[in-house]
Parts: structure tokens; sequence; C-alpha cells
């Protein structure tokens, strides 16, 4: 990454910061100042590209750290929520927010000069054309995972945001939990011995759309929903009522998500890929299903075995190596020996990548231009695991994968199936 892309001066900052704040004011109903205060000039002002109801759960995020001037969705009575919660989150502070801009269209919200970053909670159908448009803006990025809908838009993204010079975050954001941190450090570190087998509780992957055609009674804008997926009618199932406060279905479908595998694996593959080291490569071999192998089985450059299974305990990751086991998921770190989890690390020991806080350490680096824990190379390698395993399963057959050239040995329909669908007149890049 060329240094005169990413640098950015504090002055400069400050300035660009100073021209925002006449888009939006968000200021403290008393007199400005005061012990704690940040002033209008010294905050990342920002964007959200979806608004439904994981961008939503991360408006409450970062309305707390950064100021929130702009949202665009396709569904209108979503804008209107956002809008209102927006409100909502400031007041609670004492502040008020004015001048919140709307749009219909994600490129009017990119037109914005007076937004720094945007944060990209659109369907994984959408995820590449948002953010490489956003790159090109000159928009930092934080986008949900999993990262991209195909491997060769995820390698796309990844050279946009480097060309561009972007900070980007991907939404992995288990790599800024402690217990997580921990597991991978006594991996990471040979605590278990030599790791001969990792486990990983995900779930299935997607399955082609087959629901049926519903009256859109709405008023989203279908047609900008679907974007540069496969066009079919709308279904609620894709886009729930704001009533219906659950995360939608799309996901499920290969044609606008990626399924469980994608959708818990961007979470749970990528705690097994920090944790082996393997961040910037991954596994060489994926097998499916069949006489030899009871399970999807990868094999990695190093011999170790990942097994896509249940092991009986919900979403998470299982280590076994020659000293020990270890078990980690969001509701539990546990390990045999017991012991090894009041662990000191010495010094001399591997220590990780520390963030406590995944949503500040974008911002942070947004004004550093340092990398956060969870960059478009780690986002789009993690989800390369995913989206492996699923074409495994639809071609049931081994694949033989090289991490190195992103493209599979010797096999021409698996090769294919590294890109995604663009529909006509959406483009890459």
């Amino acid at each position: 990454m060329r240094k005169s892309k990413t640098s950015l001066s504090r002055r400069q900052f400050i300035g660009k910061g100073m021209m925002a704040a006449a888009a939006l004011t968000i200021v403290p109903r008393h007199v400005l100042g005061g012990i704690g205060y940040t002033a209008p000039s010294d905050e990342i002002t920002l964007g959200f590209i979806g608004t439904g109801k994981q961008g939503r759960y991360l408006l409450t995020e970062f309305a707390r750290r950064a100021r929130v001037i702009a949202g665009s969705d396709v569904y209108p009575a979503k804008l209107d929520l956002f809008k209102e919660i927006t409100e909502g989150e400031y007041a609670k502070r004492n502040m008020f927010a004015k001048g919140l801009k709307l749009y219909g269209d994600f490129r009017e919200l990119l037109a914005n000069k007076d937004i720094d970053a945007v944060v990209i909670a659109t369907p994984d159908h959408w995820h590449a054309i948002n953010v490489i448009e956003a790159a090109k803006a000159g928009k930092d990025v934080y986008c949900e995972k999993p990262y991209a809908h195909s491997i060769e838009e995820g390698r796309l993204m990844v050279k946009a945001i480097e060309q561009y010079g972007r900070i980007n975050q991907t939404g992995n954001m288990q790599r800024s939990w402690k217990n997580f941190r921990i597991a991978c450090q006594l991996v990471r570190n040979g605590h278990l011995g030599e790791i001969r087998e990792v486990k990983v509780d995900v779930g299935p992957p997607p399955v082609k759309y087959d629901l049926k055609p519903e009256k859109n009674v709405n008023s989203i804008n279908w047609d900008m929903w679907v974007g540069p997926a496969v066009y079919n009618e709308f279904n609620s199932e894709l886009a729930p009522p704001i009533e219906r406060d659950v995360y939608p279905n799309w996901r499920n479908y290969k044609e606008y998500g990626n399924g469980m595998t994608a959708d818990w694996g961007a979470h749970m593959f990528d705690i097994a890929q920090w944790a082996l080291g393997k961040d910037d490569s991954g596994p060489v071999a994926v097998y499916p299903p069949d006489k030899d192998h009871k399970h999807l089985t990868f094999v990695y450059d190093n011999g170790i075995v990942m097994t896509h299974e249940s092991f009986g305990r919900g979403a998470g990751v299982r280590f076994i190596g020659t000293k020990g086991m270890l078990d980690i998921s969001r509701e539990y770190l546990e390990a045999m020996p017991s012991n090894l989890l009041t662990h000191k690390f010495a010094d001399s020991e591997i220590k990780l990548y520390e963030s406590n806080d995944h949503y500040r350490n974008w911002l942070d680096c947004i004004k550093t231009r340092q990398q956060p824990i969870s960059t478009a190379e780690i986002g789009h390698r993690t989800t390369t695991v995913c989206l492996l395993a699923n074409i495994c399963y639809e071609l049931q057959r081994p694949l033989h994968w090289n991490p190195v050239k992103e493209e599979f040995e010797n096999d021409s329909e698996a090769n294919k199936l590294r890109s995604g669908f663009v529909r006509k007149p959406w483009k890459l890049g």
C-alpha cells in the first residue's frame, strides 16, 4: 500500500471534520466544553449503507463513538426508524441531532463529502459493490461479515481498499473479545501441543432460492434491493416488515447469501484461521462427506485437519492437540488441562493484536491510519474458507486449492464457482 494514499495528517483530518459539521449539528444542549467533551471537529462522521436489523444494532454502537450523519436504504420505513433511533441515541446523552441525511440510493450517500466513513450492513450480494464504490469515493469502510459473496469479489474488494488507501474493518467482532484472543494465543504458542484437529460448528450451506412471489406492500424499491444479484420477485422472507424484528432469511439462499456456513462461519472459521496463523492463507484441500470423511474436511499445508461438524455444544470451535483440548464459543472457554486458562503469557510468547472494542478500534485506526484488527484481507481469507466449503458441498468431490493463486487445481468447473453473478447494469469496479 502506497504511503501517500494512506497517510492523513492531523490537520487534514480535523479540517475535514470541520467541513462535516455543517451537515449535521450534534451538540450538547448545554454550553459546549468541559472534561470529556469531544469537539465536533475531532469526531468522525459516519454514513450507514443498509439500515435493517443489523444496521440498527451497529447504529447504537457507533452513535456512542462517532457522529452518524446519514443513512441509505431501499426500504423507506427502515429509514424512518433509523432516523428515530439516531435521534433517540443522541437524546440519551442530552444531545440533539439536526440535519440527518436520508437516501434511497447508496451512491448519493457516497457523494456526500461531509461523510468520512461508511458502515455497510447490506445483504451479502451487495457487499462487493458497496465496498468498492465506497473506497473509490474516499470513504473508510466497516463492512459486515461475511465479507464477500464470492471469492473473486473478495479479492477485488481487498484490491480496492488497498488501491484507494482506505481503512477497512470487517465485522468479525469476536477478534475483539478477550476470551477468543486468549484461546488463539494458547493455540498459537503451543500450549495444546501440536494441533492435530480443529472442529468448527456453524450450520448448513445455502440452498437454491425457491420462495413464491408476494405483493410488495411496503414500497420497497425491489429492483434496487436485488441490485447485482439474480432477480426474483419480492418475498417478505428476504425483506421482512419492520414489525417483524428478525434477521431476514436472505442469508439462507445462495443467490443472496452464503448460508450458515458463512453467516456463522465468518465468526468461527475466522477464529480457527487466527489461531492457526493462517490470516494470509487458508487450507489447501477440502473433501465432502464421503466414505473416507464423515464430515466436510479441510486440510492445511502443515497437515492440520479442520472439519465442519457439530461437537454438541452449539456454534463454536474445538482445538485438539497432542497435549490438550480447548473449546471456545461466545458462551464458554474451556480447556483440558484446565490450568491452561490461568496461564500468564511471557514477554517472549506470541501476543496477538489486542482490541477490546471492535468499533472503537476501527475509529481509532481511521485517525492513525494504522491497520485495525480485522482487515479486508482477513475478512476475505476467512470468507474464502466458508465459500470453499459451499463449493465442495455443491460439487460433492474433493477439491485442491492454491491459497497463493486463489484458484482450484485442474478443476475448471470449481474455478467458475469462484465468481459471483453480477446483473447488468451493475458491475464490479
